[in-house]
């Protein structure tokens, strides 16, 4: 099957300043895709290339086989008509009422007048806003704007929905409810989504994929498990991860030697779990098969992806280490060593 959206070889330069370093990478229909990055990595620059905002000086932008690249200004005119777009900012016009922001895009796409009350009234109830199409935006909370621009992005039925740090300016509730909807969407519409944002919470709670952009380079393309797996070897990405993993307890970091000590002690790891070994019951086996007791300091198990993993940091100690450390390292998807601290600090 074709991608929907197909990247190859873009790079794109603002005078000697090269924003984007030969990125390749395809999306499938219905993919729920997130792109992260710290500020400069260069999310924005992909974005407005994404939608034909800017043209990049080498490769190619195929959307739904029509490549954005080789198309004259008229020709993007409709093409850009695919793509939906949600800002941070909610972005609308303060003199139109909700019902008035949401026909802007069947107003430009020239749809006929007697077909925009009929639109209107699904979006809002796709959206969860039925009743409120009379209502003008500075009458309604950060959430309900948002929902608002959801609404307006999807009024012409794109086959692409950018989403551009669609969250950061609402609070966690708001936050939740914003990512659920969009989850619902998906679901209900096998709409294609991209989430642009500089939060690593925000996409291991709502994305499939992940893509990671680092100073104009794609530096990770993968589940979150493969994000964590990667995580220890990779700084980009242990910086992108610091805010959603597990961390040592302050009495252990303070402790915490990287070699192993003459005095008696206890090994600290860090485990990432998922499927079969998420549900292993780990700490019994490292007890019956090495005198190994196990304690657990940080983490846990969730749901990924309709998946159970785990992110967890644990205390080793006993007669076996060295036999149990290569037991969980080919039982779980990763095994890292943290450091050493006393048995009796």
């Amino acid at each position: 099957m074709r991608p929907i959206l197909d990247i190859q070889h873009v790079t794109h330069a603002f005078g000697h300043h090269t924003a984007l370093h030969d990125i390749s990478f395809s999306i499938k229909q219905g993919e729920v895709v997130g792109l992260i990055g710290r500020s400069g990595a260069g999310k924005s620059t992909l974005l407005r290339c994404l939608c034909a905002l800017e043209r990049p000086q080498q490769g190619h932008i195929l959307l739904d086989g029509v490549d954005l690249t080789t198309q004259t200004e008229r020709q993007l005119v409709r093409a850009r008509r695919k793509i939906g777009l949600v800002f941070q900012h909610f972005n609308l016009l303060t003199s139109r009422t909700v019902a008035g922001n949401i026909a802007l895009p069947l107003q430009i796409a020239g749809r006929p007048r007697k077909d925009h009350a009929k639109r209107i009234a699904e979006l809002l109830a796709l959206v969860g806003l039925e009743g409120f199409e009379d209502k003008y935006p500075s009458q309604l909370s950060g959430g309900q704007k948002q929902r608002v621009g959801i609404a307006r992005a999807l009024a012409a039925e794109p086959t692409l929905l950018l989403c551009d740090e669609a969250t950061s300016a609402l609070d966690p509730e708001s936050t939740n409810s914003i990512l659920a909807l969009l989850a619902d969407i998906n679901r209900t519409l096998g709409l294609t989504i991209i989430l642009i944002t500089h939060e690593m919470e925000v996409v291991r709670r709502f994305a499939q994929r992940i893509l990671v952009l680092d100073h104009g380079r794609l530096v990770e393309d993968g589940s979150l498990l493969d994000i964590l797996r990667d995580g220890q070897e990779n700084q980009t990405l242990h910086k992108l991860l610091a805010d959603i993993r597990p961390s040592l307890p302050a009495f252990i970091a303070e402790n915490l030697s990287p070699s192993p000590l003459t005095e008696p002690h206890k090994t600290i790891i860090r485990l990432v779990l998922s499927g079969d070994s998420a549900t292993t019951p780990l700490f019994s086996m490292l007890y019956a098969h090495y005198a190994v007791k196990a304690t657990l300091l940080q983490g846990g198990v969730t749901t990924i992806s309709q998946r159970l993993s785990g992110d967890i940091i644990l205390s080793l100690e006993g007669e076996h280490i060295e036999q149990a450390l290569a037991f969980l390292k080919t039982a779980t998807q990763s095994m890292e060593v943290l450091g050493y601290v006393p048995s009796h600090p």
